[in-house]
């Protein structure tokens, strides 16, 4: 079975896809702009599209995907379930999935529901060393019942081959303006799609008040 994951940019659903697919037996997590990168190899124009810093149009995400999930052959590798995180993103995308064999269409949605502050205040934080790829965030927040201490180095973690305070680096696009700009753009072609999933009751929602900490919680309701 293959699960949707929905949430604005910064909500974790990446982490948490990630974590899912760790916790249960035979499961998968797909990001597409993974998919799209490695789309982009062998697909010229696919390639242009990510080199321009366009989007790329909703057909060519729609080929790409199911491309990949046919190749990955769901029935054929025993995956319970695939945790894919980024499609449908809005209403054209869900129409092209309905089209698909039914076996690789998204049977559920999983809606990682947090306020807006709260995601960019987390943004904002992410860091990741340069030298050793290590992914941190030095934001932390404590409000309105949310938990989620700052996400940084433990012993071992990226101590002996570089320096935290200078090696330390932000995505280029981890700026206010361009996170408000990309909120923006989630709250308007990807929430109206939260509908669709609720009509047919396949919307399932986690708000994740204590960060990762309340895996054992979604777990227990997947």
């Amino acid at each position: 079975m293959i699960i949707s994951l929905i949430g604005a940019p910064g909500s974790g659903k990446g982490t948490y896809g990630l974590l899912l697919a760790s916790r249960f037996r035979n499961s998968t997590f797909l990001s597409v702009g993974d998919i799209l990168r490695t789309s982009a190899k062998h697909d010229h124009a696919m390639k242009e599209v990510l080199v321009s810093g366009s989007l790329a149009d909703d057909t060519m995400v729609g080929d790409s995907v199911l491309g990949h999930l046919e190749k990955t052959d769901v029935s054929a590798t025993n995956s319970n379930l695939i945790f894919l995180d980024g499609f449908p993103r809005n209403k054209v995308q869900t129409t092209i999935q309905s089209k698909w064999p039914s076996h690789l269409q998204p049977k559920l949605a999983l809606q990682f529901d947090i306020p807006d502050s709260i995601s960019i205040t987390k943004l904002l934080g992410r860091r990741k060393c340069s030298i050793c790829g290590v992914g941190f965030n030095i934001n932390g927040v404590d409000t309105d019942g949310f938990i989620m201490p700052p996400i940084l180095p433990k012993e071992g973690d990226c101590k002996v081959c570089c320096n935290w305070e200078t090696d330390w680096e932000k995505r280029d696009d981890d700026t206010a303006e361009t996170i408000q700009k990309r909120m923006n753009v989630y709250h308007t072609e990807t929430e109206p799609i939260l509908k669709y999933w609720r009509e047919n009751d396949r919307l399932l929602r986690f708000v994740p008040y204590n960060g990762v900490k309340d895996m054992d919680m979604l777990v227990e309701v997947l």
